[in-house]
């Protein structure tokens, strides 16, 4: 009887420990970010438009952007995020420099940033793409 119950007690633990291990996987790939430094390209045709649903629906007024960034060990990495606005003068426009946080399975927020705040090596990338 104790034998059956100090299994169970065990079964129990390490169902708990496997499930808390896989929460915290997920949230940390989910929810914790990685900051990446891009540019709205000068050539990029920023306009307002529809921003789709799911099902591909209408849903939203602003402009879906995608991005090339990099994090501060240059690693290059494509960033794809809505910016919903009620005009042009609330997108990000030509030539906008921007810190992108980013999980490993959405980017996180954006912030708009001076070209100084840019690390250097991460610049004449940006600019070498450009």
């Amino acid at each position: 009887m104790k034998r059956s119950i100090l299994i169970t007690l065990i079964a129990v633990i390490m169902i708990g420990v496997a499930g808390a291990l896989w929460v915290k996987n997920y949230y940390d790939s989910r929810y914790v970010g990685q900051d990446y430094y891009t540019v709205v390209p000068a050539d990029e045709p920023v306009a307002l438009g529809d921003l789709l649903d799911s099902e591909g629906n209408p849903a939203d007024t602003g402009y879906s952007y995608e991005l090339v960034g990099y994090d501060t060990d240059l690693n290059r990495r494509v960033l794809e995020f809505d910016k919903r606005a009620d005009s042009n003068d609330g997108l990000y426009q030509p030539g906008t420099y921007l810190k992108v946080s980013a999980s490993k399975q959405i980017v996180l927020n954006e912030a708009v940033i001076n070209e100084s705040e840019v690390p250097t090596e991460i610049l004449e990338k940006l600019n070498s793409e450009a």
